[in-house]
């Protein structure tokens, strides 16, 4: 169905809806109910309040109006002390509006102010969530299957980052490297080369990089600011656009009003200290002055992270060549070859080679020559220092807002600085401190104007935003070419070219020393964007939320970069910035890519009765890159049937997406990708799934999830042709199927615990890449993703709520590799499979103060020892197979607030 047939469509239904669906005012009952019973309680008429509003209550008031009526029911029942009826109230207050914040009313009674927040606490944590649609809506009525973490949550379970939370929630694997992208995030069963197909946002502001569209998770995030994080599970094209693809974590952070509450100024600090000599803090500060408010949010985390050097892989080991076999790397045929090595060789007879008809073969000498060339570059230094393995990670946040009638105005920017050496090995990289660190950054300003233009039917909101991310240009990477590494030209898959092994053995013959050589990178795009959008009710039974946005980018090319140095020298101050060139330096139109996108969307929910509710939307995109590229247009719908009996709530929702091609993917080469493909399609996904929720007096909460996804249109690397061998190059090649199962629960036993369990099964396959003379693709069981996993907690409070005990379980399946995967090349996984494991994490907080708080945090209490799978190709040459993870590690942190 084409776009504008289905608008038109929608449009028509919304229509009828409007013109056939019944007022649900009464007369006799309106506004100045409201108002007769505002004048009763001024004067302390309290049967006045209950005889204007009782009557009401059931079909006379609006939604809007039955807030303000269980408002004054409520301040009524606490004026004659009876608190139990107050505490009714309040629950139906917050039935209609869960985002009520009390503290901003500085007129109301401190006893009301603190039910409601008991009240609140009380209830299912998050019984509103604003990022499945972009407006607030019933957790179990949204058109999605969506999880939040509250504050409390994260506090109790003593997360000191928020990259953390993701080895408790359902339908997430995680692969942590501690390396350039520190973490990968895989959501529901889908492996990428990065975490780049879930849509990161903090307060609705993208966070994934502009370039790659890879999000930098680490531990920049603060927590002291956070509200709550919603995680949004499937397809959400049909709000966002592109690059929603799997899903949304959207990081809420509480306005300043929200943080000062009934205070002028207030400041909250979270700092801590721990193994790997890990050290950080976090701090928000907010006041008030006039009509204006402000806060501002600092982080900064330090870590040594875990040392990898007793593992051999990382060792740095001259050792470790004496058992290297150097003759499957340093052998070579082919007529070609052979020919070029006779003819570079006529003149000089070497002890190192021989030649047999097409084929060269390395001699006995020629073996032990290159085995102690390359343990000679393992007793070098580099950057001052000697060779070993070093890891570091740095990390800076800052964060303002200012709050000003209708009108909220923020900056954000952070900057990681990150060791890369787990990203290989020591047969390929140095260590950091060796020179060997990426340091992605960005910064956001944006300004957000709300406006009620129709009381309780119109709301405009206005997003303005001007975005940079980089790589800037102290990244760098320290590469070792040596004989066993083939001088990081051999991809497991692919041969030397003849140059390339005639090169080799030359350089053999010459004795030429191994050495490390050193890159400088850098990246920089920018965009500026613009969303408007509206939220209708104009009839009782149905909401309608509409926008439009365009985007302006310059987006880079390829990286900009430059060799600084061949041999041991310290490399020279400079930068890629100043100085270094791109494959598309040269071409017409340069390095830099004027991208423009366009997107408008419309979604309504109509209410056909008080059970059952119908959410119909759909969003068209268009992109063009200066004047012929881009993808062209898009159109993504979701449908969701949502039926609500008493406590169970029943979802079915169908919904699209679409994964635009990044402009790395577009444009960036490497020494194994050496032909750029701008003609990249974008990937799409059709999922479909249904769910089942349960919720008793807010106490219990139980969820199951079934879905499935079919994946298209995959961008990944393929090989070529390319002269007279081959390489690497993406193309849209990808076919892939995932099914699965996520089921949750929570458990209110009693004032004292609180425990919750998820389980996620997962069948996740792709289709091989079809090969010469094939006509049939085979399936593939998607690498690096656990076909199970069990996560579950327990929390009590002690102590009148002074001392409180968390503890965490953690079960993740074997995850596959190898042979018969989609991440064939790992083959150095003993039985093609990373085993199953369990983990044990606690926290212990404790009150000592009004201001203080401290708290103890142990991970993997059991010390298990454990690996997760390596990145990309993870082949174990250019890319390491494997990170072994951190043992038993602790961390003691204070909570201040004044």
């Amino acid at each position: 169905m084409k776009p504008a047939v289905y608008i038109a469509l929608l449009a028509t239904l919304l229509g009828i809806l409007a013109i056939n669906t019944e007022a649900i005012a009464q007369q006799g009952c309106g506004d100045y109910k409201i108002k007769d019973a505002q004048e009763s309680y001024d004067r302390a008429n309290f049967n006045g309040v209950f005889s204007s509003l009782m009557p009401c209550l059931e079909n006379g008031f609006d939604d809007k109006q039955k807030i303000l009526a269980y408002k004054l029911l409520a301040l009524t029942y606490l004026a004659i002390d009876s608190t139990q009826q107050a505490n009714s109230a309040i629950v139906q207050m917050l039935n209609y509006n869960p985002s009520y914040e009390p503290e901003s009313d500085l007129l109301l009674p401190y006893r009301f102010v603190n039910l409601v927040n008991v009240v609140k606490e009380s209830r299912t944590q998050s019984m509103q969530v604003t990022s499945v649609s972009k407006k607030p809506e019933d957790l179990y009525k949204a058109p999605a299957t969506v999880m939040v973490l509250t504050e409390e949550d994260i506090r109790q379970r003593g997360y000191t980052d928020l990259e953390i939370l993701f080895n408790d929630l359902p339908g997430f694997d995680v692969s942590r490297t501690y390396a350039i992208t520190y973490s990968n995030v895989f959501q529901r069963g889908y492996r990428s080369d990065n975490t780049e197909r879930t849509l990161f946002m903090v307060d609705g502001i993208e966070e994934n990089d502009l370039w790659s569209n890879i999000v930098y998770w680490a531990t920049q995030i603060p927590i002291t600011n956070v509200k709550r994080i919603e995680i949004v599970y499937g397809p959400a094209s049909t709000i966002y656009g592109a690059n929603a693809f799997l899903g949304v974590v959207n990081v809420i952070t509480k306005t300043p009003k929200e943080i000062l509450g009934r205070k002028k100024a207030t400041l909250s600090a979270d700092i801590g200290y721990g193994t790997y000599n890990t050290r950080y803090m976090d701090v928000t500060a907010a006041a008030k002055a006039g009509g204006v408010t402000l806060s501002v949010t600092g982080r900064a985390y330090f870590s040594d992270l875990n040392d990898l050097s007793k593992y051999r892989e990382y060792d740095y080991n001259p050792a470790d060549y004496d058992s290297f076999n150097y003759s499957k790397a340093l052998n070579f045929k082919g007529k070609s070859a052979a020919e070029r090595y006779k003819i570079l060789n006529s003149s000089t007879t070497t002890p190192y080679f021989t030649a047999v008809g097409d084929s060269v073969l390395v001699t006995a000498a020629g073996i032990e020559a290159a085995r102690n060339l390359d343990k000679q570059a393992l007793t070098q230094t580099l950057n001052g220092r000697s060779i070993g393995y070093t890891n570091e990670l740095k990390t800076y946040y800052l964060k303002a807002k200012m709050s000003l009638d209708n009108l909220l105005i923020s900056f954000e920017t952070w900057n990681l600085s990150q060791g890369t050496v787990n990203s290989a090995n020591d047969n390929s990289r140095a260590g950091a401190r060796n020179g060997n660190v990426w340091r992605p950054l960005q910064s956001v300003f944006y300004a957000v104007y709300t406006n009620e233009l129709i009381k309780d039917k119109l709301t405009l909101i206005n997003t303005s935003q001007y975005r940079v991310t980089e790589i800037i240009d102290q990244s760098s990477t320290a590469v070792l070419k040596n004989y066993s590494n083939q001088g990081q030209i051999l991809v497991t898959g692919d041969t030397l070219s003849a140059p390339s092994a005639v090169r080799l053995a030359s350089n053999l013959v010459n004795q030429k020393k191994a050495y490390w050589e050193t890159m400088y990178y850098y990246q920089h795009s920018n965009q500026f964007r613009n969303e408007l959008r509206l939220m209708a009710s104009p009839i009782p039974k149905l909401d309608v939320i509409g926008g439009f946005e365009f985007r302006s980018s310059s987006l880079q090319g390829d990286y900009k970069n430059i060799l600084i140095s061949r041999t041991l020298a310290t490399p020279i101050d400079t930068s890629a910035k100043d100085y270094g060139k791109s494959s598309l330096d040269n071409t017409p139109g340069g390095n830099l890519f004027e991208v423009f996108n366009l997107g408008t969307f419309l979604q309504g929910t109509y209410a056909v009765n008080s059970l059952i509710s119908l959410t119909v939307g759909g969003r068209y995109d268009y992109s063009r890159i200066r004047e012929t590229g881009g993808y062209g247009s898009e159109f993504n719908p979701r449908i969701a049937l949502v039926y609500t009996p008493g406590r169970l709530a029943f979802k079915a929702i169908y919904a699209t997406a679409f994964q635009d091609a990044s402009s790395k993917d577009r444009y960036a080469l490497s020494s194994t990708r050496r032909l750029a493909n701008p003609y990249l399609r974008p990937d799409h996904v059709a999922n479909m799934e249904l769910s089942v929720n349960y919720s008793l007096h807010n106490r219990t909460q139980l969820g199951i999830t079934a879905y499935y996804s079919k994946f298209s249109d995959i961008v990944e690397e393929t090989s070529v042709p390319y002269g007279n061998t081959t390489t690497q190059q993406k193309k849209n090649t990808g076919v892939a199927n995932i099914m699965g199962v996520q089921a949750n629960a929570t458990f209110v036993l009693s004032e004292q615990f609180q425990v919750y369990a998820n389980y996620t099964f997962t069948d996740a396959t792709r289709e091989d890449t079809l090969k010469k003379n094939e006509t049939k693709r085979t399936n593939l069981v998607v690498g690096d993703i656990a076909r199970h996993h069990v996560n579950a907690g327990i929390n009590g409070n002690f102590l009148n709520k002074r001392l409180n005990a968390n503890l965490r379980f953690n079960y993740v399946g074997a995850k596959p590799v190898g042979p018969g995967t989609s991440v064939a090349t790992n083959t150095m996984q003993p039985n093609g499979e990373f085993p199953a494991y369990m983990l044990l994490n606690g926290a212990i907080s404790y009150q000592v103060n009004r201001v203080v708080t401290a708290q103890l945090v142990g991970n993997n209490l059991l010390n298990k020892e454990y690996s997760d799978p390596g990145a990309r190709s993870a082949n174990g040459i250019s890319q390491g197979y494997r990170t072994p993870q951190k043992g038993i590690n602790g961390m003691i942190r204070f909570f201040i607030s004044l």
